[in-house]
């Protein structure tokens, strides 16, 4: 029996731009990689409602804190070079990078966006205080 991978996908948080939208978009499109683009009425559901995964239910629609102040992307089922390509793209086109990045695990599908962005942003913060130790 053949096991069937899930499909790699990206939600994209708070993107605003219309034109960087667009060439994330595009890009995540050309490489085979599902983009979705997470609405703020969607700022609280959980990742894995977000991906349609089994076992999550989509909560009642609410703002708890606003929704995205930033943008975020999150990553699901990347694979080989993936990550390294998606990083790549934003070098290659000139565009910032977007501060706020994760990888879906088992401990953050369960979270919804204001969770991640709180966590994300302490480790972001965590980092320029403290610096990157070099090896």
């Amino acid at each position: 029996m053949t096991e069937l991978l899930p499909r790699p996908t990206v939600l994209l948080y708070g993107f605003t731009d219309p034109g960087r939208l667009a060439a994330v978009k595009s890009w995540l499109h050309a490489s085979e990689i599902r983009a979705l683009e997470v609405s703020p009425r969607d700022w609280n559901q959980p990742l894995g409602a977000l991906l349609e995964l089994p076992g999550f239910a989509r909560r009642p629609t609410e703002l708890p804190d606003g929704g995205p102040r930033e943008e975020m992307l999150v990553m699901f089922a990347f694979r080989d070079r993936m990550l390294g390509d998606l990083l790549q793209f934003f070098r290659d086109r000139g565009l910032p990078p977007v501060a706020l990045k994760a990888m879906v695990t088992p401990t953050n599908i369960h979270w919804d966006g204001a969770r991640l962005r709180t966590e994300l942003s302490r480790e972001r913060d965590y980092i320029l205080q403290h610096g990157q130790k070099k090896q």
